[in-house]
């Protein structure tokens, strides 16, 4: 069986993948770069090892000499790193000092540069996760209003526009106004933010932008999002259809019903 690296951020992602690689024959070396539970990966990976996120030549020539030449980079991990101190090594110092003035996604690509130059070709996240891709259309029974698909139409555009800068992914948005935009703190909190200001029937939209780096993140809403959107009474949550991983789907529409909120894909 031909190996894949799964460089491992937190959340659920890295563990489907790990299955989702066994399943088509592939052996997981996962590198868990976050301080996860390690038993997340217990009866699948076939070799795991934990560096800092900022150990980028230890983690490359670690997949290497497992015999890796494919890897993902797949999981969640908080771009407020960049922010506070954290394990690294010249590579990395390197990379971040030719770097200092650009943008997070600008660190990213030359980090991804220095992964491929060391001889590993690095996939897309949703090589063996496209189940997770909606479909375009209402993916609810319940429908959204005229006035909340317009609400979307700009919701979609306005957060493209943002992603487009490097700025977020999610917009909150109320009668065709623009309530709040994520930043830093991340999807949950802007809909917290965004659902405050706008009470009941918000419009939450999510979208990547025109050349999203696939590679490193796909846009992903699962039960935890579902949870917040329920706390401020959101009437409509909006992603792209075939660009958005949607987690545990039935349940998702299924809870999504139940608290009355149109989950809509966008083509």
């Amino acid at each position: 069986m031909e190996k894949l690296g799964i460089i491992a951020g937190a959340g659920e992602l890295p563990v489907l993948l790990a299955r989702a690689a066994v399943a088509h024959d592939r052996k997981p070396v996962v590198i868990q770069i976050t301080k996860s539970d390690s038993q997340r990966f217990a009866g699948i990976a076939d070799e795991l090892h934990t560096y800092g996120v900022g150990q980028i030549q230890k983690i490359a020539q670690t997949l290497l000499d497992s015999g890796v030449k494919e890897t993902v980079i797949i999981g969640k991990v908080e771009r407020n790193i960049l922010l506070r101190p954290f394990q690294i090594d010249a590579t990395t110092i390197r990379i971040l000092v030719q770097n200092r003035r650009k943008k997070p996604s600008a660190i990213v690509n030359a980090a991804l540069t220095y992964l491929e130059s060391a001889g590993l070709t690095i996939l897309t996240q949703d090589r063996y996760l496209h189940h997770l891709l909606p479909q375009p259309g209402v993916l609810t029974a319940r429908q959204p209003t005229a006035n909340q698909c317009a609400d979307i139409e700009l919701g979609i555009d306005t957060a493209r526009r943002m992603a487009n800068m490097d700025i977020g992914q999610t917009v909150v948005i109320k009668n065709h106004i623009v309530l709040a935009i994520e930043a830093i703190e991340g999807t949950d909190a802007t809909i917290q933010r965004g659902g405050n200001l706008g009470k009941k029937g918000v419009v939450v939209a999510k979208a990547a932008a025109d050349h999203h780096d696939f590679r490193v993140d796909v846009p992903t809403v699962g039960m935890q999002t579902l949870e917040v959107l329920h706390q401020v009474k959101a009437g409509v949550l909006a992603v792209e259809a075939r660009r958005t991983f949607v987690m545990d789907v039935d349940a998702f529409i299924k809870k999504a019903e139940e608290y009355k909120i149109a989950i809509v894909a966008v083509e």
